[in-house]
């Protein structure tokens, strides 16, 4: 990543952290795990990007990319947006939309999704929100995947307070009940900061 966007992305985290989740970008490693799913084949397919941040995975969905396929990236953050509409905007087959997910039309419209939202930064009932939505817009047998920081719960809940120790649980109890139903594997990546499991998922 070049040093500009890397400075973006750190100022983004000191003044946002439960939106930006990390001090740096994820790392090419974890974007290859999380994006192997999607596969588009001759028919022209729609993917969905939720939380492009400085455009790591983005940068390997467009490289997938064929003739008719539409990419859909959403980003809550104004100065991501931006950016990636310098990075991307060119490209007609991207549309960027600076705004939350669940602001989206729930109808199944797309064939793939990567989600890069630090869902454990949020409280349980937003987690079950955005994931319901990413559900709301998913064909029937489209793919999914998100990330999550290795054992970013456990290594957090003994220093947490009370409260924070009850969100914590909660968002863990909505992860596990929505993988359960939608889980085919998951895969560890060492090569982030930090390490991470890339979650993928079927919808029915």
């Amino acid at each position: 990543m070049p040093l500009n966007e890397r400075l973006v992305f750190l100022k983004q985290f000191v003044r946002n952290f439960a939106h930006t989740g990390a001090v740096t970008a994820s790392s090419r490693f974890l974007a290859r795990a999380i994006t192997d799913h999607v596969r588009p084949g001759h028919a022209p397919v729609k993917i969905l990007e939720v939380g492009g941040g400085t455009g790591a995975f983005t940068q390997r969905l467009v490289k997938l990319l064929r003739p008719g396929d539409k990419l859909v990236v959403y980003e809550i953050n104004p100065e991501f947006a931006n950016l990636l509409r310098q990075r991307f905007g060119g490209n007609a087959q991207v549309e960027i939309v600076c705004a939350p997910i669940q602001a989206i039309e729930r109808k199944p419209t797309f064939d793939f999704i990567v989600a890069g939202l630090p869902l454990n930064n949020f409280p349980p009932e937003l987690v079950s929100d955005i994931l319901e939505t990413l559900r709301g817009v998913a064909k029937p047998g489209a793919t999914a995947s998100y990330f999550e920081y290795a054992a970013i719960r456990h290594l957090k809940t003994p220093f947490a307070s009370a409260a924070e120790r009850e969100r914590l649980r909660q968002v863990a109890a909505v992860m596990a009940g929505f993988l359960r139903q939608h889980h085919i594997r998951s895969r560890f990546v060492l090569f982030n900061i930090p390490p991470a499991f890339a979650r993928q998922l079927k919808f029915h």
